[in-house]
């Protein structure tokens, strides 16, 4: 059957391990993917053949293809590829529309007559210039201008991101388009008890625990939950999942002088396969990040039913909605909100049920179906009819 389109995709990250952007990547291909089954043709492009099972499921789809550097030399100098090199097999491939994952768009892609979508996932450079050098500050911001001025149209993770690129970087608002990061249909299946054990088991998880899933970074602001765990009940514990950075040795001097060793768990290396069942069995998650893009791990923990408490900023309002509990992150707030949540079980209910109805906005189809009218606003509509 003649496909009616070619969409190429900056699959970077999706074919790397497991970061924020590394999911977002993977969720957005994939959705898009069984949305339009019959009509598109998916092209993911990837630097070389360094890749992940979940990036290499995604290419198994009948619909979907994996592609690289040709030739030897632009597979040693693939950042150049990147940069330079890929409009030219873009064009040779028939690409009709290239949708930037990442917030690069390469160079000559206006010159060959291709459209080009970027996306913008966090701004936290312009929020928190303090831990970020001025020299980083400088390149981020050149590069993402120059990549904002060469798309077509701009996909924005959240409102929040929407309001710093008019504001502060003085986009064209009616170039940008709002679409929310989804949350994949695994959140969403059923978990046998059977399954729950085994996690439970396999990273010897606490009874009862408060989770937290991201990489440890200083805006996660991670030390504020741990300052407030002294004032908590004894009985529930701290797991954090997620990639270690430097900043991973300040949070465990400050576990060991507040003499938390045994209530405090990193956990690195999860499956994808294990985190619903992660989710599932925490008392309650938190956000304590001051500041996020879009948090796709309150989706995450409101879809599969558990209470979420956040630091009101940025956009976490909009991936929470009303029945997550916002704090203004000082310590006693912490306590006051964690506290709360465990022990008074009528709002415990009210939050999982009201939580879960909210995030249904988030559904891959829906997604994908936002991201089909983005693409019609450059001319290329993939709709399935």
């Amino acid at each position: 059957m003649k496909r009616n389109n070619t969409i190429g995709f900056d699959a970077i990250y999706a074919a790397t391990g497991d970061t924020t952007l590394s999911s977002y990547a993977r969720f957005i291909i994939e959705a898009m993917s069984e949305a339009c089954p019959r009509r598109s043709y998916f092209r993911m492009y990837i630097p070389d053949d360094d890749t992940t099972p979940a990036y290499d499921r995604i290419a198994q789809r009948d619909n979907v293809e994996s592609m690289e550097p040709d030739g030897a030399l632009w597979r040693k100098m693939s950042w150049l590829w990147r940069w330079f090199r890929i409009g030219h097999d873009l064009k040779r491939g028939d690409v009709d529309l290239y949708h930037s994952l990442t917030e690069f768009v390469p160079w000559g892609l206006q010159r060959k007559g291709i459209p080009t979508i970027v996306t913008v996932h966090n701004l936290e450079f312009l929020s928190l210039q303090r831990q970020f050098s001025p020299l980083y500050n400088m390149y981020r911001r050149a590069m993402l201008l120059s990549s904002l001025r060469r798309a077509d149209r701009i996909v924005a993770v959240s409102e929040n991101i929407k309001h710093d690129l008019v504001t502060k970087l003085h986009v064209d608002r009616d170039k940008i388009d709002v679409i929310y990061r989804g949350c994949h249909a695994r959140f969403s299946e059923p978990l046998s008890e059977e399954h729950l054990r085994q996690v439970e088991e396999r990273y010897h998880l606490p009874k009862r625990y408060m989770l937290f899933v991201g990489t440890q970074l200083q805006r996660k602001n991670l030390g504020a939950v741990i300052e407030a765990m002294p004032s908590i009940d004894e009985d529930i514990e701290l797991v954090m999942v997620g990639r270690a950075t430097t900043y991973t040795q300040h949070i465990r001097r400050r576990v060991k002088s507040l003499g938390l060793k045994d209530r405090v768990h990193m956990l690195h290396g999860v499956a994808d396969a294990d985190m619903p069942a992660l989710y599932k069995l925490a008392s309650v998650y938190l956000m304590p990040s001051l500041y996020e893009g879009f948090p796709p791990t309150i989706i995450e923990a409101l879809t599969i039913g558990v209470p979420v408490i956040a630091t009101k900023c940025s956009s976490m309002e909009e991936a929470g909605g009303p029945w997550t509990m916002y704090v203004d992150g000082s310590r006693d707030s912490w306590v006051g909100a964690i506290t709360e949540v465990l022990t008074n079980e009528e709002l415990r209910e009210k939050m999982i049920v009201e939580g879960k109805s909210y995030v249904s906005r988030f559904r891959p189809e829906v997604i994908a179906y936002n991201i089909m009218n983005c693409y019609k606003r450059v001319g290329v509509d993939i709709s399935e009819y």
